[in-house]
């Protein structure tokens, strides 16, 4: 734990007030964790500090005010403290909206109690960071496409041309399920394309529901974190194979959320 970090820890403590003062938990990461990415954006973020017993420590702060705008905004903190705490040092991540009533719960009820349960998991996870790669299709680039591969949607769409819905109700049910059919198809080739691609270079992968109808996929991948170099070369060779007709991103690294319950992640 930095200088920063005690001085905020040792704060915190003088603030308890007998239960009155709620106090958020980010994650565990490893005692006396050098967290200088943390500290170095500390300007941008909340007031954080390490509350710390036996080997292990929490990323904790004051909890928000209970309105929806606070809610949202400490959503995104959530996110961007355990991202910026995972550049330095292992995390275990904890899902949104954990808090506790004061300082003494923090150590006594979280970090003691479950000491070695948290030092075990913190343990396993060290090696790993989570990426996160996103794929989002060219929308007139993937019609074209599907359009040129099935001659009876070319043919559905010429029947519809200039008629009414009601007049070609049917026409227009059949051609929605041929295109959907159609985009499903290449979001499955798409995606096995891409783990083909970054199976030798990660550890596991998982499929999050896509977000909108020409998105192709998002797939948080679980990294040792010696590979990430190797991984994001691999995404990018994939990126640029795919030219103009999907635009890839990638996100992280983060802790790893989509993978931490998982007894032994890694490719079937």
């Amino acid at each position: 734990m930095s200088a920063q970090q005690k001085e905020r820890s040792r704060r915190a403590d003088e603030r308890g007030d007998g239960g009155s003062a709620r106090i958020w938990v980010y994650g565990i990461v490893p005692a006396d964790a050098a967290l200088r990415e943390l500290e170095r954006r500390a300007g941008r973020l909340p007031e954080v500090w390490v509350q710390e017993a036996g080997e292990i420590g929490a990323i904790a702060g004051p909890a928000p005010a209970e309105d929806e705008k606070a809610t949202r905004d400490q959503a995104l903190a959530h996110a961007r403290v355990l991202e910026a705490a995972i550049a330095d040092a292992p995390v275990v991540p904890f899902r949104f909206g954990i808090v506790v009533g004061e300082q003494q719960d923090l150590a006594e009820d979280l970090l003691v109690a479950h000491h070695d349960e948290l030092a075990a998991l913190l343990r396993r996870v060290e090696p790993w960071i989570q990426m996160t790669v996103k794929g989002s299709y060219d929308e007139e680039g993937l019609l074209r496409s599907i359009v040129d591969a099935e001659p009876e949607i070319e043919r559905l769409r010429e029947a519809i041309r200039d008629r009414s819905e009601e007049e070609t109700h049917a026409e227009r049910v059949r051609l929605g399920e041929l295109v959907d059919a159609a985009i499903a198809q290449a979001r499955e080739r798409d995606a096995a394309a891409l783990v083909e691609r970054i199976r030798p270079v990660s550890v596991a992968a998982s499929s999050d529901p896509v977000s909108h109808e020409y998105m192709a996929f998002d797939m948080p991948v679980l990294v040792e974190r010696d590979r990430r170099d190797a991984f994001e070369r691999a995404v990018e060779e994939y990126a640029e194979e795919q030219g103009g007709r999907m635009r890839v991103r990638m996100l992280g690294p983060m802790p790893a959320y989509s993978f931490v319950d998982v007894e032994e992640p890694g490719w079937d």
